[in-house]
Formats: structure tokens, C-alpha cells, sequence
């Protein structure tokens, strides 16, 4: 979560993503909506998208996704389609909803619906992650 936290700080947002397998680190990545002039650029799909052009394949089973804020649907969808095994969120989207426009729709419903379960755990440094809605949302 650590480096999910410092490429948002990096970045001056309050949305950064880490892909790791185990200890190790493979990609971060933080939301480059604005820069790319890109809806779809959020930081989770960023690391998915480098993570895969990285190893080669879509398939990136065995590898766990930590990110700031609990991830929207579209990027909850992209680490489904990912097959990746575990999420780690800071802020949820009640929280986030409260300093822009969201939709309230969590991770734990759509995973609920989906032909792949991630293992999801919220709430994962969230004064940090809080912290970084305050400084940039």
C-alpha cells in the first residue's frame, strides 16, 4: 500500500496503484485522467495495462492490486477481466464520494456478480489515503 500511496503523492493525486506478487513490486502507476486527456486512465487500469504489456499476457493470476481508494467499477471490472487474486483499498467509496462525484457502486457488489472473486480487503490505511483526498481531491 505504501507504494500505492507515494506515486498518488508523486503525482499530486489522491489515486495511485501498486501491483505486487508477494514482496516483490512489478508496476505503480497513478491516475492520468487530465494528462492523457483520458477518462479511462485511472491509476488501477494504469498498472493493469503496464503489468501486462510488461509479462506479455492478460492473465495476471497470483498478483494482488493495492490501491488508494476503492476502485470505481470500471476499474474493479478491468482487475476481474485481470484475474488478479487480491485487492487492498485505503479510502472506500463512501469516503472518496464526500470530495467528488463517484459511483456508488462498491467492489464487494461487483465482485459479488462476477465469473472471477477477488479476495478484497478495505480500509487498509485509510488515514493515509484520506490524507491524500484532503492534499489533492
Amino acid at each position: 500500500m505504501r507504494a500505492a500511496i507515494e506515486v498518488a503523492e508523486a503525482n499530486q493525486t489522491p489515486f495511485g496503484a501498486a501491483l505486487a506478487m508477494g514482496d516483490e513490486i512489478f508496476v505503480t502507476a497513478a491516475n492520468q485522467t487530465q494528462e492523457l486527456n483520458d477518462p479511462t486512465a485511472h491509476a488501477e487500469v494504469m498498472a493493469i495495462r503496464n503489468l501486462g504489456k510488461m509479462i506479455g499476457k492478460t492473465d495476471l493470476s497470483g498478483f494482488t492490486l493495492y490501491t488508494t481508494c476503492e476502485p470505481c467499477p470500471m476499474c474493479m471490472s478491468a482487475a476481474i477481466w485481470a484475474k488478479i487474486d487480491t485487492l487492498f483499498f485505503g479510502c472506500d467509496v463512501p469516503t472518496v464520494a464526500t470530495y467528488m462525484d463517484q459511483i456508488h457502486i462498491q467492489t464487494e457488489t461487483i465482485n459479488q456478480h462476477s465469473f472471477h472473486s477477488i479476495n478484497i480487503k478495505g480500509m487498509i490505511l485509510s488515514s493515509e489515503c484520506k490524507a491524500l483526498l484532503d492534499a489533492f481531491g
